[in-house]
Protein backbone atom coordinates (compact mmCIF):
# COMPACT_ATOMS: atom_id res chain seq x y z
CA UNK A 1 0.00 0.00 0.00
CA UNK A 2 1.53 3.51 -0.80
CA UNK A 3 2.07 5.79 1.35
CA UNK A 4 -0.19 8.71 0.29
CA UNK A 5 -3.23 5.90 0.98
CA UNK A 6 -2.53 6.04 4.89
CA UNK A 7 -2.00 10.20 4.60
CA UNK A 8 -5.03 11.94 5.15
CA UNK A 9 -3.72 15.23 4.03
CA UNK A 10 -1.86 13.94 0.78
CA UNK A 11 -3.29 15.98 -2.14
CA UNK A 12 -1.17 17.03 -5.70
CA UNK A 13 -0.47 20.17 -5.85
CA UNK A 14 -2.15 21.82 -9.24
CA UNK A 15 1.16 23.81 -10.64
CA UNK A 16 4.58 23.42 -9.44
CA UNK A 17 5.38 26.97 -7.45
CA UNK A 18 8.58 26.07 -5.16
CA UNK A 19 9.95 28.37 -2.30
CA UNK A 20 12.92 27.70 -0.83
CA UNK A 21 13.68 28.80 3.08
CA UNK A 22 16.72 30.95 1.52
CA UNK A 23 14.15 32.86 -0.25
CA UNK A 24 11.70 33.57 2.50
CA UNK A 25 14.89 34.95 5.02
CA UNK A 26 15.93 36.78 2.14
CA UNK A 27 12.36 38.59 1.94
CA UNK A 28 11.95 38.39 5.53
CA UNK A 29 15.19 40.81 5.81
CA UNK A 30 14.04 43.16 3.07
CA UNK A 31 10.33 43.62 4.52
CA UNK A 32 12.39 44.09 7.97
CA UNK A 33 14.42 46.81 5.99
CA UNK A 34 17.65 44.97 5.58
CA UNK A 35 19.77 45.52 2.85
CA UNK A 36 18.14 46.62 -0.93
CA UNK A 37 16.69 43.27 -2.44
CA UNK A 38 14.31 44.98 -4.67
CA UNK A 39 17.54 46.64 -6.40
CA UNK A 40 19.41 43.26 -6.44
CA UNK A 41 16.00 41.47 -7.72
CA UNK A 42 16.00 44.57 -10.49
CA UNK A 43 20.02 43.76 -10.98
CA UNK A 44 19.38 40.25 -11.40
CA UNK A 45 16.50 40.51 -14.22
CA UNK A 46 18.42 43.09 -16.63
CA UNK A 47 21.56 40.41 -16.60
CA UNK A 48 19.31 37.22 -16.74
CA UNK A 49 17.34 38.62 -19.66
CA UNK A 50 19.51 41.72 -21.09
CA UNK A 51 16.77 43.91 -20.63
CA UNK A 52 17.75 48.02 -21.26
CA UNK A 53 15.12 48.66 -18.15
CA UNK A 54 13.11 47.27 -15.97
CA UNK A 55 10.28 48.31 -13.40
CA UNK A 56 9.13 46.17 -10.69
CA UNK A 57 5.53 46.34 -10.07
CA UNK A 58 2.95 44.46 -7.41
CA UNK A 59 2.11 42.17 -10.44
CA UNK A 60 2.40 40.85 -13.29
CA UNK A 61 -1.20 42.10 -14.56
CA UNK A 62 0.32 46.16 -13.38
CA UNK A 63 3.18 45.20 -15.58
CA UNK A 64 0.47 44.45 -18.39
CA UNK A 65 -1.56 47.30 -18.36
CA UNK A 66 1.45 50.24 -18.01
CA UNK A 67 3.20 47.89 -20.97
CA UNK A 68 -0.30 48.58 -23.00
CA UNK A 69 -0.58 52.17 -22.24
CA UNK A 70 2.67 52.87 -23.06
CA UNK A 71 1.88 51.13 -26.21
CA UNK A 72 -0.26 52.78 -26.66
CA UNK A 73 0.88 56.28 -26.27
CA UNK A 74 3.42 55.38 -28.42
CA UNK A 75 1.82 54.69 -31.33
CA UNK A 76 -1.24 57.30 -31.22
CA UNK A 77 -3.89 53.72 -31.15
CA UNK A 78 -6.10 53.24 -28.74
CA UNK A 79 -7.02 49.34 -29.56
CA UNK A 80 -4.41 46.46 -28.83
CA UNK A 81 -4.42 42.67 -29.82
CA UNK A 82 -5.32 40.04 -27.55
CA UNK A 83 -5.03 36.49 -27.81
CA UNK A 84 -8.65 34.97 -27.98
CA UNK A 85 -7.74 32.15 -25.58
CA UNK A 86 -5.67 33.32 -22.59
CA UNK A 87 -5.81 34.51 -18.84
CA UNK A 88 -8.64 36.60 -17.97
CA UNK A 89 -6.02 39.02 -16.22
CA UNK A 90 -4.53 40.14 -19.64
CA UNK A 91 -8.11 41.62 -20.75
CA UNK A 92 -8.23 43.23 -17.39
CA UNK A 93 -5.00 44.61 -18.06
CA UNK A 94 -6.55 46.16 -21.31
CA UNK A 95 -9.45 47.19 -19.43
CA UNK A 96 -7.40 48.90 -16.83
CA UNK A 97 -5.35 50.82 -19.66
CA UNK A 98 -8.96 51.90 -21.51
CA UNK A 99 -8.00 50.25 -24.58
CA UNK A 100 -10.36 48.52 -26.94
CA UNK A 101 -9.48 45.04 -27.95
CA UNK A 102 -9.12 43.57 -31.26
CA UNK A 103 -8.78 39.33 -30.51
CA UNK A 104 -7.11 37.12 -32.73
CA UNK A 105 -7.44 33.64 -33.46
CA UNK A 106 -4.81 31.16 -31.11
CA UNK A 107 -4.31 27.89 -32.92
CA UNK A 108 -4.85 25.33 -30.98
CA UNK A 109 -2.46 22.71 -31.72
CA UNK A 110 0.46 25.27 -30.50
CA UNK A 111 -1.37 27.75 -28.19
CA UNK A 112 0.62 30.70 -30.62
CA UNK A 113 -1.00 33.26 -32.52
CA UNK A 114 -3.24 32.48 -35.54
CA UNK A 115 -0.96 34.62 -38.08
CA UNK A 116 -3.52 34.76 -40.85
CA UNK A 117 -5.58 36.32 -37.76
CA UNK A 118 -3.50 38.22 -36.75
CA UNK A 119 -2.36 39.67 -39.79
CA UNK A 120 -6.17 40.81 -40.59
CA UNK A 121 -5.71 42.45 -36.68
CA UNK A 122 -3.19 45.13 -38.41
CA UNK A 123 -4.47 45.47 -41.79
CA UNK A 124 -7.34 46.51 -39.66
CA UNK A 125 -4.97 49.58 -37.79
CA UNK A 126 -4.00 47.29 -34.47
CA UNK A 127 -0.13 48.84 -34.11
CA UNK A 128 -0.23 47.33 -30.43
CA UNK A 129 0.26 43.28 -30.06
CA UNK A 130 0.65 41.31 -27.12
CA UNK A 131 1.58 37.52 -27.41
CA UNK A 132 1.21 34.93 -24.29
CA UNK A 133 3.22 31.89 -23.60
CA UNK A 134 0.43 29.35 -21.95
CA UNK A 135 1.34 27.00 -20.10
CA UNK A 136 4.83 27.44 -20.49
CA UNK A 137 4.80 26.79 -23.95
CA UNK A 138 6.37 29.63 -26.64
CA UNK A 139 4.60 30.83 -29.24
CA UNK A 140 6.33 31.17 -32.58
CA UNK A 141 8.66 34.50 -31.55
CA UNK A 142 10.13 34.92 -34.85
CA UNK A 143 7.39 34.80 -36.83
CA UNK A 144 5.15 37.45 -33.97
CA UNK A 145 8.60 40.05 -34.35
CA UNK A 146 8.63 39.80 -38.28
CA UNK A 147 5.09 40.10 -38.48
CA UNK A 148 5.16 43.13 -35.91
CA UNK A 149 8.40 44.81 -37.40
CA UNK A 150 6.44 44.81 -41.18
CA UNK A 151 3.44 46.65 -39.72
CA UNK A 152 5.63 49.24 -37.49
CA UNK A 153 3.60 47.80 -34.10
CA UNK A 154 4.93 47.40 -30.89
CA UNK A 155 5.36 43.80 -29.46
CA UNK A 156 4.49 43.19 -25.79
CA UNK A 157 5.50 39.17 -24.58
CA UNK A 158 3.79 38.02 -21.99
CA UNK A 159 5.52 35.49 -20.44
CA UNK A 160 3.76 35.46 -16.95
CA UNK A 161 3.28 31.87 -17.50
CA UNK A 162 6.52 31.30 -19.00
CA UNK A 163 9.54 31.42 -16.36
CA UNK A 164 12.31 29.51 -17.19
CA UNK A 165 11.24 29.10 -20.58
CA UNK A 166 13.69 29.95 -23.62
CA UNK A 167 12.70 30.63 -27.37
CA UNK A 168 16.22 29.81 -30.05
CA UNK A 169 17.95 30.28 -26.28
CA UNK A 170 16.98 33.69 -25.05
CA UNK A 171 14.62 33.73 -22.33
CA UNK A 172 10.81 33.85 -22.75
CA UNK A 173 10.27 37.50 -22.01
CA UNK A 174 13.23 39.10 -24.00
CA UNK A 175 11.82 38.92 -27.17
CA UNK A 176 9.25 41.65 -27.85
CA UNK A 177 10.07 45.13 -27.19
CA UNK A 178 8.24 44.99 -23.33
CA UNK A 179 8.66 41.87 -21.63
CA UNK A 180 5.95 40.76 -18.65
CA UNK A 181 7.03 38.51 -16.05
CA UNK A 182 4.99 37.47 -12.78
CA UNK A 183 5.93 35.85 -9.40
CA UNK A 184 2.63 35.21 -8.08
CA UNK A 185 1.48 32.65 -6.07
CA UNK A 186 1.13 29.53 -8.27
CA UNK A 187 3.82 30.93 -10.81
CA UNK A 188 6.63 28.68 -12.24
CA UNK A 189 8.98 31.66 -10.57
CA UNK A 190 6.93 33.08 -7.56
CA UNK A 191 7.65 35.57 -4.49
CA UNK A 192 4.24 35.59 -3.32
CA UNK A 193 3.58 38.09 -5.31
CA UNK A 194 4.72 41.20 -8.05
CA UNK A 195 6.17 41.50 -11.55
CA UNK A 196 8.43 42.58 -13.65
CA UNK A 197 8.18 44.97 -16.98
CA UNK A 198 10.82 45.37 -19.01
CA UNK A 199 12.94 47.19 -22.18
CA UNK A 200 14.43 44.71 -24.93
CA UNK A 201 14.51 47.36 -27.74
CA UNK A 202 15.01 51.27 -27.48
CA UNK A 203 12.03 51.89 -28.58
CA UNK A 204 10.71 49.61 -25.47
CA UNK A 205 13.20 51.58 -23.19
CA UNK A 206 11.70 54.99 -24.43
CA UNK A 207 8.14 53.67 -23.44
CA UNK A 208 9.39 52.73 -19.94
CA UNK A 209 11.34 55.79 -19.37
CA UNK A 210 7.75 57.87 -20.18
CA UNK A 211 5.85 55.71 -18.10
CA UNK A 212 4.88 57.47 -14.45
CA UNK A 213 6.20 55.64 -11.02
CA UNK A 214 4.13 53.48 -9.60
CA UNK A 215 3.84 53.70 -6.05
CA UNK A 216 4.98 50.05 -4.38
CA UNK A 217 2.05 48.21 -2.31
CA UNK A 218 2.97 47.84 1.53
CA UNK A 219 2.31 44.85 3.55
CA UNK A 220 5.43 43.11 3.53
CA UNK A 221 5.39 41.14 6.75
CA UNK A 222 1.66 40.08 5.33
CA UNK A 223 3.35 38.65 2.42
CA UNK A 224 6.20 36.93 3.39
CA UNK A 225 3.53 34.64 6.34
CA UNK A 226 1.35 34.15 3.18
CA UNK A 227 4.59 32.87 1.56
CA UNK A 228 5.77 31.08 4.50
CA UNK A 229 2.43 29.78 4.44
CA UNK A 230 2.70 28.14 0.78
CA UNK A 231 6.60 27.01 1.91
CA UNK A 232 5.03 24.95 4.56
CA UNK A 233 2.01 23.52 2.70
CA UNK A 234 2.83 23.02 -0.68
CA UNK A 235 3.81 19.97 -1.10
CA UNK A 236 2.00 16.55 -2.21
CA UNK A 237 1.93 15.14 1.69
CA UNK A 238 0.47 18.28 3.65
CA UNK A 239 -1.57 19.98 0.43
CA UNK A 240 -4.82 18.25 2.09
CA UNK A 241 -4.80 20.68 4.73
CA UNK A 242 -5.12 24.17 2.82
CA UNK A 243 -7.01 23.02 0.30
CA UNK A 244 -9.58 21.78 2.49
CA UNK A 245 -10.51 25.00 4.27
CA UNK A 246 -12.98 26.91 1.31
CA UNK A 247 -12.23 29.91 2.52
CA UNK A 248 -8.74 30.55 1.12
CA UNK A 249 -10.09 30.10 -2.18
CA UNK A 250 -7.17 28.02 -3.35
CA UNK A 251 -8.20 27.32 -7.05
CA UNK A 252 -10.19 30.51 -8.03
CA UNK A 253 -9.52 32.85 -9.76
Amino acid sequence: MRLRNLNPFWRQLPVYSPVTFASLWAGMAGALGWGNPLERRRELRLKEYGWADVRLLDSGTSALRLAIEGGLADTGSDIVALPAYCCFDVATAAVGANARVALYDVLPETLGPDFDSLRKALDAGVRVIVVAHLYGIPVDLDRSRELADEYGALLIEDAAQGAGGSWRGKPLGSWGDLGILSFGRGKGRTGGGGGALGANTDRGASILADLPEIPRAGGGMVKIVKLAAQWAFGRPSLYGIPSSLPFLGLGET
